[in-house]
């Protein structure tokens, strides 16, 4: 499988992200399904034993050269837990999976995002950039709880749980004060996605989150891991600044995210 993405890698960063964790111990949880094997047209990627939670939607992604072969595995409920609500990282993809969201009563949330990454992963010329010598270190399982406690969806168990399995398990870099605490992170997660970003409101325009991205973006090139994440299309201050980082924008046909509740939880 990991062959067959590799050639197509700009086309689904989000499968290959998920296969290339499998392959490194699968700390995440993940599998993938298939429509046939050797030779495959459709991939799903998901977490293994989906857990309902109301905080935390369950992640899926796919990709497809054949639109109903992804259909037939959509409504395979032994691949895609539609019982509860889940955030599917599709793109062009998103037709697809919309076609079948009214099969199981769920609603599409009004939460698209904008996808960005770099076709060339990241080619950065650093030494053209104004890099402050900040103290860059790895987050550990103590800093979890600050971590959750900045995240929008986070204050529950599940997601602390997910912080803890994402610093102990993927690249991940802070900048920290004096005393060693955390005071700006970013982390990444099962996808390969640059996730979790943040800096303490007393620690702003420092510089920090350049520092954090320039130095991760480095790690996970260096481990062979794809690099993308995604912006929220209202928000031009982040869109600024990633593409400053040599970010640049997904085609149009993969632009969108989208996050499907069961109406059941309204």
């Amino acid at each position: 499988i990991y062959l067959d993405f590799e050639d197509l890698q700009l086309l689904q960063l989000k499968v290959l992200g998920g296969v290339l964790h499998i392959l490194h111990n699968n700390p995440c949880h993940l599998e993938v399904c298939v429509d046939s094997w050797p030779t495959f047209s459709t991939a799903i990627c998901y977490r293994q034993k989906q857990v309902y939670s109301m905080v935390i939607p369950d992640i899926c992604t796919a990709f497809t050269k054949n639109p109903q072969t992804l259909r037939r595995l959509l409504v395979n409920e032994r691949v895609v837990n539609w019982s509860h609500g889940l955030t599917f990282r599709g793109t062009s993809l998103v037709y697809s999976v919309i076609g079948v969201v009214y099969l199981y009563s769920c609603r599409v949330a009004p939460c698209s995002i904008f996808w960005q990454y770099n076709k060339d992963f990241i080619l950065l010329v650093i030494t053209n950039m104004k890099v402050l010598p900040l103290p860059v270190s790895i987050l550990d399982e103590s800093h979890a709880e600050l971590v959750d406690r900045h995240l929008p969806y986070g204050g529950s168990q599940q997601s602390l749980n997910h912080v803890k399995a994402c610093v102990r398990h993927l690249p991940n870099h802070c900048v920290t004060d004096e005393t060693g605490r955390p005071v700006s992170w970013m982390l990444s997660d099962e996808l390969c996605e640059l996730r979790m970003a943040y800096t303490l409101p007393e620690h702003r325009r420092a510089g920090h989150l350049l520092v954090l991205s320039l130095t991760l973006i480095q790690r996970m090139r260096s481990l062979g891991l794809p690099v993308y994440c995604h912006v929220n299309q209202q928000n031009q201050a982040t869109i600024k600044a990633v593409t400053a980082l040599g970010f640049s924008a997904c085609s149009d046909t993969e632009t969108m995210s989208v996050l499907l509740i069961c109406k059941d939880r309204e």
